[in-house]
């Protein structure tokens, strides 16, 4: 849950949070990036128009009100690249800091601007200030802590910009159009901070629904829908990067007989210890196990060559032999055995067909005896060959 006041998970959730609650906002950045272009391109137009009748456009304009003229320009360059990225790239970009950003040069170029047409007695609109600071609280990708700092640097450069730029009989007018700035930055930022909890409870949700959903509810590993997704992607990926991918299904031995002799009960212990015993000996990010079956499990090893592979599988199969589970009617040991039957994949077939070979040498490491690792690598595979360098 996030701490109380800061809104905050720990690393690896916070990361995930951010990403998706950007993934989630970046509509709403895109509707409020042209929002702003809209506005700021019809206050460009009033600039214009209000130089024109002061006879202040080039060649006539001092260096102040044309400097006023290049930030617009700026900023309307910036809004209209971070809308082209929006629309062509994907959720990876870091969109928010850009959209940080150009709030952050929104704000500090009209405060310029503001104080260059006030000290100059022409016609301006310092009180869009307001409406800047409360707009980087809008759903925009940003935390409320990344919101609160650009809105109060938005705050500060209008503040210093005012006093520096203005003659000292506009200070007092100033002065409350700041205090009303740090009033629109509270009362917004509350309403900024209630909502990020909301997502964030929501986002916690989200996850909690998507872990059941996909993790099996007595062992905890994955179940066979999360693994069957999972095997599907790394062998699309593994297709791509020509890396090597190993299989395989494992099987308790002669669970059946076990659940008759110790009950259900303990048959669900003895399994949940199976599963952390398998999940020990994974080491990679990619690698997976799953519970597929009653007592039967899925095993994928991503970039792993079959020699390695073979060395993991003999490790897992001694792992739950090292448990030293009783099982007195078993007709392979007086413990709790497993066996496993593997394959490589050939760079070519799909889940289901990696699925049948790996099955039919766990049948074949069965009629050896049980209790043992085997593993039988595709003929036609070899390890790093790129799928379309494939025969056939």
């Amino acid at each position: 849950m996030p701490r109380t006041l800061t809104l905050h998970f720990e690393p690896s959730l916070e990361r995930q949070y951010r990403l998706a609650m950007r993934a989630d906002q970046r509509r709403a950045t895109f509707v409020c990036v042209t929002v702003a272009f809209a506005i700021w391109i019809t206050f460009f137009g009033l600039d214009l128009l209000r130089l024109d009748k002061a006879g202040q456009l080039p060649p006539y304009g001092d260096h102040g009100l044309m400097s006023a003229l290049v930030l617009r320009i700026g900023v309307l360059t910036l809004m209209i690249w971070l809308q082209w990225r929006l629309a062509t790239s994907d959720a990876s970009f870091a969109y928010h800091r850009i959209s940080g950003c150009l709030i952050a040069a929104i704000g500090i170029a009209g405060a310029y601007i503001a104080s260059t047409y006030k000290a100059r007695g022409l016609p301006h609109a310092d009180i869009a200030q307001i409406v800047i600071v409360v707009a980087v609280f809008l759903p925009i990708g940003l935390t409320i802590v990344q919101a609160t700092a650009v809105a109060a640097l938005v705050a500060f450069a209008t503040a210093m910009l005012g006093f520096v730029m203005t003659d000292p009989s506009f200070w007092a007018e100033h002065a409350r159009l700041c205090v009303v700035m740090l009033c629109a930055i509270l009362v917004s930022g509350v309403g900024g901070w209630l909502r990020e909890r909301a997502e964030r409870d929501h986002f916690l949700l989200r996850r909690i629904l998507h872990d059941r959903a996909l993790s099996d509810p007595l062992t905890g590993i994955a179940n066979r829908r999360a693994f069957e997704e999972h095997v599907a992607l790394a062998l699309r990926q593994a297709r791509r990067d020509g890396v090597p991918v190993v299989f395989a299904v494992l099987d308790v031995d002669h669970f059946k007989r076990y659940n008759d002799r110790y009950g259900h009960e303990l048959g669900d212990r003895a399994l949940r210890k199976v599963a952390r015993a398998i999940e020990s000996c994974l080491r990679r990010p990619m690698d997976m196990v799953g519970r597929i079956g009653g007592e039967e499990f899925g095993l994928l090893l991503y970039e792993c060559r079959p020699d390695v592979a073979e060395a993991y599988f003999n490790a897992i199969v001694a792992a739950i032999e090292t448990l030293a589970i009783p099982h007195e009617a078993s007709l392979t040991a007086a413990h709790l055995t497993a066996t496993l039957g593997g394959t490589a994949f050939d760079g070519r077939e799909e889940a289901a067909e990696l699925y049948s070979r790996a099955d039919a040498v766990l049948y074949r490491a069965k009629a050896d005896g049980r209790n043992r690792a085997r593993f039988e690598e595709s003929a036609e595979w070899e390890p790093g060959t790129p799928r379309a360098m494939l025969p056939g």
